[in-house]
């Protein structure tokens, strides 16, 4: 088995400050979550009460004007907004992981950005896939091509684009040359040149805008194309920072958080649902039916038992970089582990579900269905899919090297 982590210190329980803060801000959110999905478009007021909030600081450290939440806090805070609106959690955790990206990547030369969003609770966005066509020119970089899947693209205010430069980098140090290499293209979406290609139209988080960027020959200055210097999995982005930012983030822990959200907002109407409703073939309440009990009971379990590996692990991790040990590769296994069974215990609770509702589950005039196709961007995002995390956690006990290629490759 994937061996347990010493728990080092007392238990963390979620900051309550915050915690009020989001439920007040989910409540308003929640409310223009049907006309964001149909109008698949994040209203800026979300982004402002999440700004109101100090949501949009949860990665940022407290010396920074940031909220500075530890992962049990912020587990808490994503189911919230996650069960308010996916789209809007969505934007959220993408946003929050930049905000740790680019004070790791940029150091003190980030703090122009970071500013920007405590004191405006300005957006990033980011395309994570290296794309375009990128050539250093005296000074900088022309880039120009297309960057898939930049969440939030039509609403932030800033953006992170991936892209491979021709060369080795400038720290190479190795044998030989490498043909590329990775940097990051920092700009305002306002930039001459950019162009959103609105093309999310998918079931899920719709109003998550995760749409194509289009650069046409856009001078990037050197000083705003960061060297992609990514941690091993199990290494923080923030090594010097708080105790409660220094922890692992591969593990995609907003993510899980959100999506046990969103099962859990599919329970507690379909709950309420049942009791209302009768059967549309007799006049019993569908609560009275044993099928119908069974169903929410295990949507339930599912929901609370994902939830607690995952607080569990997120606590001792935490615990961990509050005590200043080092992280060691079976940390980020066991949080990977527990991410993944939350995501796919939320999709399995939401999936069970449907047996309460039935044919009333389609409506789109019922919350349910939103639910039914948000909840599976948990286990379809590239970097969780089920199978990725299910090889690293397999190579990790088996203690093969996670850059090994599969059997049928090797000799």
């Amino acid at each position: 088995m994937v061996t347990d982590a010493k728990q080092t210190q007392g238990i963390i329980e979620p900051r309550q400050e915050l915690v009020q803060a989001a439920k007040k801000a989910a409540s308003r959110i929640a409310e223009r979550a049907e006309e964001t999905d149909r109008s698949r478009r994040v209203p800026v007021e979300n982004i402002q009460d999440l700004h109101e909030a100090g949501l949009l600081t949860v990665a940022i450290p407290k010396e920074h004007g940031g909220t500075e939440a530890d992962l049990v806090t912020q587990i808490a805070l994503y189911e919230l907004i996650g069960g308010a609106c996916a789209s809007t959690a969505w934007l959220m955790g993408n946003h929050s992981v930049l905000c740790t990206r680019a004070m790791g990547l940029m150091g003190n030369a980030s703090n122009w950005l970071i500013k920007d969003v405590v004191d405006n609770g300005s957006l990033i966005s980011h395309a994570a896939i290296p794309g375009g066509d990128t050539k250093p020119t005296p000074g900088g970089f022309i880039a120009s091509g297309r960057w898939p899947f930049v969440s939030g693209s039509s609403l932030s205010t800033w953006m992170f684009l991936s892209t491979m430069v021709p060369g080795p980098s400038p720290t190479w140090q190795g044998s030989g040359m490498p043909p590329a290499y990775n940097r990051w293209l920092v700009m305002p979406t306002s930039q001459s040149g950019l162009t959103i290609d609105e093309t999310w139209l998918a079931m899920a988080a719709r109003g998550s805008m995760t749409h194509d960027v289009v650069l046409n020959q856009v001078f990037v200055p050197e000083a705003m194309a960061p060297v992609d210097n990514r941690p091993q999995g199990h290494q923080p982005w923030l090594p010097d920072g708080p105790a409660a930012l220094k922890v692992p983030m591969k593990a995609r822990v907003w993510m899980s958080g959100m999506m046990l959200g969103v099962a859990q907002a599919a329970l507690d109407e379909t709950i309420e649902f049942g009791k209302a409703r009768s059967m549309t073939l007799g006049g019993k309440s569908r609560s009275s039916m044993p099928g119908n009990q069974f169903a929410v009971a295990d949507a339930a379990m599912l929901i609370e038992a994902g939830r607690a590996l995952l607080v569990q692990e997120v606590r001792k991790i935490t615990n961990k970089a509050m005590s200043g040990e080092d992280f060691v590769p079976n940390d980020a296994s066991r949080v990977e582990m527990a991410g993944l069974v939350a995501r796919e215990n939320a999709q399995s609770a939401v999936d069970r579900l449907f047996a309460v509702r039935g044919a009333h589950g389609l409506y789109e005039t019922d919350n349910f269905e939103r639910y039914y196709r948000d909840v599976r961007m948990g286990t379809l995002h590239a970097v969780s899919a089920p199978d990725l995390v299910r090889e690293q956690l397999g190579k990790h006990l088996f203690d093969i090297p996670l850059d090994v290629e599969p059997r049928w490759s090797q000799n």
